[in-house]
């Protein structure tokens, strides 16, 4: 009976280490597997946090204290109907060629004639249109201005937005140039202001941003110094501002592009546009 005993203990001892082997295999399958799905997330994770450079603020396409605006809106969720996740740099609009040129940023939202790989140094790819600016010139019906051109600026006192001589084309440039009553600022509420009290003739902006400060204005405690419900004319002089985005690489801008596309296709886009309808009604 010993024997037999004996036996049957050699006979179990592989079999115990058998199975505490194949338990370790199974262990160690299973933590490789872990391990592997975990690096895949992480890395799927990163790949899908899309840095965007844009204009510091310009209400109602950036309002940066609540991270909204209609062109901040387009923007995200273009990214997120292919899935990534976007944070937004928000720069003034000098700094821009320069965060995309040290990498601070993937891509940079900027009007489409903007030659981002010029400004920049590095090649850059740009996406369809995201959407359109339309400025005007804007001026107070009483003053019966009947501006056909651009070359009717060229006598009287203009305002015009920061930079707008790099954006508005050669023959704008040239009456900027040639005009010494002509000016530039960077905050477009003062721009609204200006006009009103009478202290400009001519403002050169979006419709959007223009009716958008007017409102503010008009619920705040200027309207009490200025009458900002007087009449203004909007002249078509300009031709449209379509704006884009220019990316360091082709296969994230190809990505924004399903994006974009897919809100266009499945009526998002035109739901985004509706959240800032109000601000266009005079």
């Amino acid at each position: 009976m010993d024997l037999v005993f004996f036996v049957k203990v050699e006979l179990s001892v592989p079999s115990l280490c058998k199975e505490a082997c194949m338990q370790c295999v199974r262990l160690f399958s299973w933590c490789l597997v872990v391990f592997v799905a975990a690096s895949v997330m992480v890395g799927i994770a990163h790949a899908r946090d899309v840095t965007v450079g844009i204009g510091f603020s310009l209400p109602p396409y950036v309002i940066k204290e609540e991270h909204a605006g209609l062109e901040v809106d387009i923007i995200r969720e273009s990214f997120a109907a292919v899935g990534m996740n976007t944070q937004f740099m928000y720069l003034p609009k000098l700094r821009l060629p320069v965060a995309f040129a040290d990498s601070m940023v993937d891509c940079v939202a900027t009007n489409a004639t903007y030659d981002m790989s010029y400004e920049s140094g590095l090649e850059s790819f740009d996406s369809d249109v995201t959407l359109v600016y339309q400025n005007y010139a804007v001026a107070m019906k009483r003053s019966g201005f009947n501006l056909q051109s651009i070359n009717d600026l060229k006598d009287k006192v203009v305002l015009s937005f920061n930079n707008a001589v790099k954006y508005l084309g050669s023959e704008y440039a040239a009456m900027a140039t040639e005009n010494l009553q002509y000016k530039e600022l960077a905050d477009q509420s003062l721009q609204v202001r200006m006009l009103y009290s009478g202290r400009v003739q001519v403002v050169v902006s979006d419709k959007r941003i223009f009716l958008y400060w007017r409102k503010k204005l008009l619920s705040g405690s200027a309207s009490e110094d200025i009458d900002i419900k007087q009449d203004v004319q909007f002249f078509s002089i300009f031709p449209p501002s379509p704006r884009n985005l220019s990316f360091k690489d082709r296969e994230l801008c190809d990505a924004f592009n399903r994006g974009l596309r897919s809100l266009h296709k499945n009526g998002a886009y035109d739901v985004i546009v509706q959240r800032y309808a109000g601000i266009e009604s005079e």
